[in-house]
């Protein structure tokens, strides 16, 4: 039975690395609930679950951007002083929200989680009349720290790299071009990443109830069957973003987005807001 589920996590590393070359992100919208799931159903506990999902996701992504922003960098379309900018808060904030994602339990992330996916999926629809003028990119330094530091406590708490919530920031506050936003937040991704990564790791070790070959809280078993088919999708989905019209890309990705937000609040309706405390 096994078997079934690592071939569910390779069709979702292909899935999921697609629409990170595509649209920037990296994947965890996708890699999240699918590895919830499986372990769920391999009968692990969901508080466990939940944390080993997005701490792998995390793990996933770093290589992923990496080979995304390559590929954008190569058509001149990510600007590394921003990104580095932004990605800077996003390491600080992504490391720090690992450590208060420690103590929350799955019902809460799950919900913030499907939340966040819903929010993205409903705002990637809606680009319109957006400035596709470099020239008109925000200057403000302070911006950019705050939409780092947002971008990284999203990233930490929910796994997801911080694509999904720092492009529509960049469309709509710092006045970025979509296809700059883009190959721009691949970039970031890669410092937001790594600062939950590591905070993830050190949260993991001496915890009881993992999966075998975990690593803190990333499962190595999962990180390879995920990263493999996801980091050849990845410069394929790049390569694509400059030949496709956007809006297809964008629209397909709200609705699969969309769906995922669904079920995973739809899972948890139960939910007590107040169960952490």
């Amino acid at each position: 039975m096994e078997w079934v589920y690592f071939f569910l996590l390779f069709i979702g590393g292909l899935i999921a690395g697609g629409f990170a070359g595509m649209l920037g992100l990296g994947g965890a919208f996708l890699m999240v609930p699918l590895q919830l799931f499986v372990l769920t159903n391999m009968g692990y506990s969901p508080d466990i679950a939940i944390k080993v999902a997005i701490a792998t996701s995390l793990a996933v992504t770093l290589p992923t951007a990496l080979n995304s922003s390559y590929r954008h960098s190569k058509k001149g379309t990510v600007y590394w002083k921003y990104a580095a900018l932004i990605g800077t808060f996003g390491f600080i904030f992504s490391f720090l929200s690992s450590f208060v994602a420690n103590y929350l339990p799955e019902s809460f992330l799950s919900v913030f989680f499907g939340i966040v996916v819903l929010i993205a999926a409903l705002k990637t629809s809606s680009y319109k009349n957006v400035n596709e003028d470099p020239s008109q990119i925000s200057k403000n330094y302070l911006l950019y720290a705050v939409c780092g530091a947002i971008m990284g406590t999203v990233s930490g708490l929910t796994g997801i790299g911080g694509g999904i919530v720092v492009i529509p920031l960049m469309i709509f506050i710092l006045r970025f071009p979509f296809i700059n936003a883009v190959g721009t937040s691949s970039a970031t991704i890669v410092f937001t990443s790594m600062g939950g990564i590591i905070g993830y790791l050190i949260n993991g070790f001496g915890a009881t109830g993992l999966p075998p070959y975990s690593l803190g809280y990333i499962n190595l078993l999962f990180w390879f069957i995920l990263l493999v088919p996801s980091l050849i999708m990845s410069g394929i989905g790049a390569s694509i973003t400059h030949r496709v019209n956007q809006k297809y890309i964008r629209y397909t990705f709200s609705i699969l987005t969309f769906i995922i937000g669904v079920l995973m609040i739809y899972k948890n309706l139960e939910f007590d807001i107040f169960a952490f405390i």
